[in-house]
């Protein structure tokens, strides 16, 4: 996709009927683009712009303007420039079918927020070519030590809110390096987006000569997880038909995401495979996908409940919180109303009630895990109050796995957390305020003793200036 300049050097970005909300939400996505907005008019969208845009974005579609005639028209007016349709309700939403006639990605908000302003940031630094930065996370046990990079490499301080360079294209990241990063906080490293190719064809490369069975690298494994895990929720509230059919079609392809990318090969690699889930930026997409993968791996190490169904409750733990007002999806538990927080804690059972009216049959051990996850053990958690062992185990495997995520996830103005760190504090809350027993106290312990403490000092060399 080629950017277009503007006499003073800005891009242009072509807004097609925003709402003020979402101007709001893309503000500083789009701070150092010039905008050129548009009404929902058929007339409007054909009328030839007299500087093409690098990016279109569009607010929903109307009853005169249906989403894929607006498609048709956008995409035959901008046959190479990215389209992106943005939605802010449910009905009618159907990406699959959107992306079919022309739109390049559709979001729907406010769940996918954070994906929307990924691909803004993304296509804006394709289209100046690398001028505006904008950066892809890899996994760092995708990179082999001492082999030359023809990639940018950079760490994410997420305290300071900044980027450091780690290397320059032609350079290679040293075993010690490499070591230090690993036992550290970071799982990831960032590759600018105008160079993810290069990585691409790299991991390609490397594991090709590695002769691993493998066809994919762990990065692109977890994008594609993520990916699956978005088409799956996103189609929970799109097809508004129910039946056994639609219910059955929908466990299979959670059967298929357990199978193929969350137990795959996790028997074998149970400590990598939580080192690979740090550091992941909070949207509601990865973090189901995060959670399954953790209440399976956490199952596997505590030996407690099936993996294949501690990772279904998992994938499946929050889906009633896209019922609730859009305003309270986008807030943290602390910082709601006593309104907002009544609301937020009938998530659990609206995810239940779901399921049931979806017609997706799940064993019942899962619809008891996933609405048992925010009980507490002193009994003051939600919807029902349960305390010590009338909370299911698979449900405290679930909630310590929902919590891990939430500590070890990637936040910005926060320092990260490693495994040890995360399962320290748990412990040391209950230890110092023994009445607020949250967790079961055996359950933190024999998780404690699965993150030892690193051996490796977690402090990075002096970056690459």
């Amino acid at each position: 996709m080629a950017g277009h300049p503007t006499t003073d050097g800005q891009l242009i970005v072509l807004t097609v009927g925003l709402g003020e909300e979402i101007k709001k939400l893309l503000s500083d996505s789009l701070s150092r683009v010039s905008i050129v907005e548009i009404p929902m008019e058929m007339d409007s969208v054909l009328q030839e712009q007299p500087t093409p845009p690098c990016l279109v974005i569009s607010g929903p579609a109307t009853s005169d303007f249906p989403a894929n005639e607006l498609a048709q028209s956008l995409r035959m007016q901008f046959p190479e420039t990215a389209i992106f349709l943005v939605c802010d309700k449910r009905e009618g939403f159907e990406r699959k079918s959107f992306l079919k006639n022309g739109f390049t990605d559709a979001f729907l908000m406010p769940m996918d927020i954070t994906n929307l302003r990924t691909s803004v940031a993304d296509a804006l630094a394709q289209a100046s070519k690398g001028k505006l930065k904008s950066y892809r996370a890899v996994k760092i046990i995708d990179l082999e030590p001492g082999q030359e990079l023809d990639f940018e490499t950079s760490i994410y301080l997420p305290a300071n809110n900044r980027y450091v360079k780690l290397s320059n294209p032609g350079d290679a990241l040293d075993q010690s390096r490499v070591d230090r990063i690993k036992n550290s906080k970071f799982s990831n490293i960032q590759v600018p987006t105008d160079q993810i190719k290069q990585f691409y064809a790299y991991s390609a490369k490397r594991l090709h000569a590695l002769g691993s069975s493998e066809q994919l690298s762990v990065t692109e494994k977890k994008e594609r997880l993520s990916g699956a895990v978005r088409d799956l929720i996103g189609g929970l509230f799109s097809d508004k038909s129910a039946s056994f059919e639609t219910g059955a079609s929908i466990m299979k392809d959670c059967g298929e995401i357990v199978k193929s990318y969350i137990l795959q090969g996790a028997e074998n690699d149970w400590y990598s495979r939580i080192q690979t889930l740090l550091g992941e930026r909070g949207d509601g997409y990865s973090h189901s996908a995060n959670v399954s993968t953790l209440a399976a791996l956490f199952s596997m190490g505590l030996g407690i409940g099936k993996p294949e169904e501690l990772a279904l409750a998992g994938l499946l733990h929050d889906i009633g919180i896209a019922e609730l007002p859009a305003e309270i999806q986008v807030l943290d538990p602390e910082r709601m109303s006593p309104e907002q927080l009544e609301a937020y804690k009938k998530h659990p059972e609206i995810s239940v009630e779901l399921i049931k009216s979806r017609k997706i049959v799940v064993p019942e051990i899962v619809t008891k895990a996933i609405l048992q996850h925010h009980e507490l053990y002193n009994g003051t958690g939600y919807p029902n109050g349960y305390f010590g062992d009338r909370i299911c185990k698979e449900a405290q495997v679930l909630a310590l796995a929902d919590r891990f995520d939430y500590l070890t996830c990637l936040k910005e103005g926060q320092p990260l957390m490693t495994p040890h760190q995360a399962v320290s504090h748990l412990r040391s809350l209950q230890v110092n305020d023994p009445s607020n027993i949250r967790y079961n106290p055996e359950l933190l312990k024999q998780l404690l003793q699965l993150f030892p403490e690193p051996s490796i000092p977690g402090t990075l060399d002096q970056p690459h200036s």
